[in-house]
C-alpha cells in the first residue's frame, strides 16, 4: 500500500459520505482530523486520523467525547496500528480493506431481474424497504431505523459529487440496492445490501456487478469501496473484480 492510494480514497471516502452519512471533519493539531457524524454513533463514521503522537490522541479523544462518542482511530497501516497501541489498550481492532474495480459494462440482467436508477441525494421508498431489512435481527434493524435511515432521508446534495442510488427488483418487489457517490472518474460504493428473506440467491453479486455498469455510464473509471477484511464480504467484492489497494485498521478504545 502507498500512502498516495491511502489518502486519495481516505479523501475520497470523506467527500462521498459528507452531507449524508458524515456531518463533518475537524482538524487538529499536526494534520490530525476527525470525520464524525451527528445521527450514527458507530465507530465506522466518527473516527480521527493522521494520530501518531500523544497530544494528537488527546486532541482527537477531547473531540470525540465532547461529541458523545468513545474515542476511535483509523491507522493506514500496521505501523501506525502500532504507534496508536502505544499510547492505549485498545478495546476493538477492526481490520479493513479498501477495495477498487474497474468501472466497466456488465451483462444484461435475466428476467426477470431489473435495476431502477434514481438520481439524487435521498435514496427513494424502494430503496429504504430494502436497507430497512437487510437482516432478520430485530436489534440491527431498529438500529437502522433509528440512526441511518434519518441519516440518508436528511443528505443534501454537494457540487461536484453526483449521487446514484439504485434499486434491484427480483420480481416480487425491491431486493437489492446500493449507492454510487462520483466525483470525476471515481466512484464510491456503499449500502450495497439484500433483504434478509432474499438472500444466498446472487443478488448481492448482481447488484454489485449492476453499479460497476452504472458508474462506468456516468464516466467513472474506477470504483471503490470498504469492508471488513478477510470476510465472505471481501471474498464476494473480489469475485466482482475489486482489488485491495489498503488494509487499514480501525482501532476502538470500548467495545461498540
Amino acid at each position: 500500500m502507498s500512502a498516495p492510494d491511502f489518502e486519495r480514497l481516505r479523501d475520497a471516502h470523506i467527500d462521498a459520505l459528507s452531507g449524508g452519512l458524515l456531518d463533518g471533519v475537524e482538524t487538529g493539531p499536526d494534520g490530525t482530523c476527525y470525520a464524525w457524524s451527528r445521527t450514527i454513533p458507530d465507530p465506522t463514521l466518527n473516527f480521527a486520523f493522521g494520530v501518531s503522537k500523544p497530544a494528537q490522541f488527546a486532541w482527537a479523544g477531547a473531540v470525540a467525547l465532547g461529541r458523545g462518542r468513545d474515542p476511535a482511530f483509523l491507522a493506514r497501516d500496521a505501523a501506525e496500528a502500532a504507534a496508536l497501541r502505544r499510547l492505549f489498550e485498545p478495546a476493538a481492532v477492526y481490520p479493513a480493506s479498501w477495495m477498487v474495480a474497474r468501472a466497466r459494462a456488465t451483462p444484461q440482467l435475466p428476467a426477470p431481474l431489473q435495476v431502477a436508477e434514481h438520481v439524487g441525494a435521498r435514496p427513494p421508498p424502494a430503496f429504504e424497504t430494502v436497507f430497512l431489512h437487510l437482516s432478520d435481527d430485530e436489534p440491527v434493524r431498529a438500529h437502522l431505523r433509528r440512526h441511518y435511515l434519518p441519516a440518508l432521508r436528511a443528505a443534501r446534495a454537494r457540487a461536484g459529487v453526483a449521487a446514484l442510488h439504485l434499486v434491484l427488483e427480483d420480481g416480487t418487489g425491491p431486493a437489492a440496492c446500493a449507492s454510487l457517490y462520483l466525483r470525476g472518474g471515481l466512484a464510491g460504493l456503499y449500502n450495497v445490501s439484500t433483504r434478509a428473506d432474499r438472500q444466498r440467491r446472487g443478488l448481492g453479486a448482481r447488484i454489485t456487478a449492476a453499479a460497476l455498469a452504472a458508474a462506468h455510464r456516468h464516466g467513472a473509471r474506477e470504483v471503490f469501496l470498504q469492508c471488513p477484511a478477510g470476510g465472505p464480504v471481501e471474498r464476494l467484492y473480489a469475485r466482482a473484480g475489486f482489488e485491495t489497494r489498503c488494509a487499514p485498521i480501525l482501532i476502538c478504545t470500548s467495545r461498540p
